[in-house]
């Protein structure tokens, strides 16, 4: 979406005024909270101690949960890793957020023996896609709660069963999709939802663009500049891999490649963006009168290519994909790793506006056939206030904190609802569950079929539903 300064800015004023609107009578009551995000997802200060957890995998995913830890919720007490150079970088991480506290945490590389530790309540999956289900099932027979990365198992029968084994423990099983408990999705969900505003939506664009190439440098198909393809650290390259369940080092430390460890773009970045369509469009196909399957997409159609590098790797450097949703809902994804002009985001296109979130950081309302360069928006007229006198974006979305809320991207509020849950039993779900992660995985995992096989695939309401055996995979 190219936008001059000024259009970003009128894009802006236009959304947060149509959220001023919507939530006219709640916004003066968050303004006076510590903490808004707690009261909005619905959970508040502990009763307790802190909820003692322990992270198993600290890759990037494993650190950025390290990074949004809250002590006030979390003390974590252990973590576990089989690569020398993530443990390293583990401790570094802890130490910038703990200071010399981060000595008592112990580092275990098995986690086998951290999950017979007694004293865990809760553990935090972060672990290579093909580890997901076991090591939470393994937890949650092992009695600990478990927080499991997305995406939620590398097949549907796998996440199937991660959910019963949950439902036969009475263990709280949650799945990081955590565009859930973004502040930024949920504000940009109420705009959605307004017909009046956006008005009669029929597409949704969702894309995340990547430039792996160093900018188009000699070599780069090699995977040189590729985040994916990292350099194997001398240390790493000692380890026993086979002793772990990997063919090779180059396997364990680039597995996002591999198609028996990982599932690729649709698994690592089309899960996410699928995840927020999928949040937005219940606010669009809920004013159509859709409820339960009527919100899962009808059948998707895929293209997906290794375009570009000559690394090796297993999976496609860029995918496309159109998906078919009731009502007659278009959704289009696009994942390439060779341009980064649009970065990522959704767009979300109606008859009278466009609402696009662009990085998880901003959130544009734009007026069908009505962008100029001027600051006039749908609120003004309909609260009757010139913007002079109307409460002002500044002043209000301070309030809101939005500066924390955009920092955590949500990474904070499903680790904090987490051991809140499990210090309140029975106040809640978490609100990316067994059931949701299922089927942000059906999505995601069919897409990859869909996209490999270059045809259309009409999605089944058994493979969503946690207590059937049907899954993709066996058809």
């Amino acid at each position: 979406m190219n936008l001059n300064e000024q259009q970003r800015q009128i894009g802006k004023d236009n959304f947060f005024d149509a959220l001023q609107l919507s939530r006219r009578e709640l916004l003066p009551a968050l303004v006076t909270l510590p903490s808004v995000t707690a009261f909005y997802w619905g959970y508040s200060s502990m009763k307790g101690k802190p909820v003692r957890a322990a992270l198993i995998g600290t890759g990037g995913q494993g650190r950025s949960h390290i990074d949004s830890l809250n002590p006030d919720y979390i003390q974590l007490v252990a973590f576990s890793d089989i690569r020398p150079s993530q443990q390293k970088k583990a401790r570094v991480s802890l130490e910038a957020k703990y200071g010399s506290a981060a000595r008592d945490i112990e580092m275990i590389e098995d986690y086998h023996k951290l999950l017979d530790r007694d004293d865990i309540e809760m553990v935090i999956i972060a672990l290579p896609l093909h580890l997901h289900a076991a090591c939470a099932i393994e937890a949650m027979q092992k009695g600990k709660h478990v927080l499991c990365e997305k995406l939620m198992a590398k097949t549907v029968a796998d996440c199937k069963r991660m959910g019963r084994v949950a439902r036969q423990t009475g263990r709280i099983l949650a799945i990081g999709h955590q565009r859930h408990y973004s502040y930024l999705y949920a504000n940009a969900l109420e705009v959605a939802r307004q017909k009046d505003i956006i008005g009669d939506v029929r597409h949704i664009r969702a894309f995340w663009h990547r430039n792996q190439t160093g900018g188009g440098k000699p070599g780069a198909e090699k995977g040189e500049f590729d985040t994916w393809f990292p350099k194997i650290a001398p240390e790493d390259a000692k380890i026993d891999a086979a002793r772990y369940g990997y063919r090779d080092v180059d396997e364990l430390v680039r597995w996002r490649l591999k198609q028996r460890t990982g599932a690729g773009l649709m698994a690592e970045l089309g899960s996410h963006q699928l995840d927020a369509c999928g949040i937005l469009l219940k606010a669009v196909l809920e004013t159509k009168g859709a409820h339960g399957n009527s919100l899962h997409p009808k059948a998707v159609s895929g293209v997906g290519v290794n375009a570009f590098f000559s690394d090796g790797r297993e999976v496609e450097d860029h995918i496309y994909l159109t998906y078919e949703y009731p009502g007659d809902v278009v959704v289009t994804y696009s994942s390439i790793t060779t341009n980064e002009a649009d970065s990522y985001g959704e767009q979300v296109m109606g008859t009278r506006g466009t609402l696009a979130i662009l990085g998880e950081r901003d959130v544009y309302l734009l007026k069908e056939k009505a962008l100029r360069d001027t600051r006039i928006t749908w609120a003004e007229r309909r609260i009757s206030q010139p913007s002079a006198v109307s409460t002002s974006t500044a002043q209000w979305t301070t309030g809101m904190g939005l500066a924390d809320t955009l920092a955590s991207r949500g990474y904070r509020e499903e680790q904090e609802h987490m051991a809140w849950l499990i210090r309140h039993p029975g106040e809640g779900q978490p609100r990316c569950g067994a059931e949701v992660g299922l089927a942000d995985a059906v999505v995601a995992l069919v897409s990859n079929m869909a996209a490999k096989e270059r045809r259309r695939i009409e999605y089944k309401p058994g493979w969503f539903d946690i207590n059937s055996d049907e899954a993709p995979e066996k058809a």
